[in-house]
């Protein structure tokens, strides 16, 4: 489910620069995000620095919230909101599919780190 933010769709930019796909061109969608090809050619280039990880990445990047006014923020919030619904719709085909193979309530429960009761009752109406 994506909606309309301020006549840009949120699967429509970049979720890494923030750009618009009429600005960034292609882009590659994920349940959690969307990508450009140039930050997953930086992303690629990351991954490519021998003995550097995460935090000691002396070209990490900037948190994007730093680089865009409030407006932008507000709408990437609604942005964050469509991917979590997403991952959620898409746990619950994944949990269906499981229960047509019958497997049980609290074996989904405990996978998911939860009792089979509120596993049933997170899941068993959204199918």
């Amino acid at each position: 489910m994506m909606r309309e933010n301020g006549g840009v769709r949120s699967d429509d930019m970049c979720s890494h620069c923030l750009l618009p796909r009429a600005t960034v061109g292609p882009l590659l969608h994920s349940p959690l995000a969307t990508i450009c090809q140039g930050c997953a050619q930086q992303a690629v280039e990351r991954f490519d620095v021998e003995g550097v990880t995460g935090g000691e990445d002396p070209r990490r990047l900037e948190p994007q919230w730093q680089k865009v006014d409030d407006a932008t923020l507000l709408r990437r919030i609604v942005d964050i909101a469509d991917a979590r619904d997403g991952v959620e719709d898409h746990l619950a085909e994944w949990v269906g599919r499981l229960r047509e193979r019958g497997v049980s309530w609290a074996r989904i429960g405990a996978a998911l780190g939860m009792t089979r009761q509120s596993a049933w009752e997170r899941f068993e109406k959204r199918r």
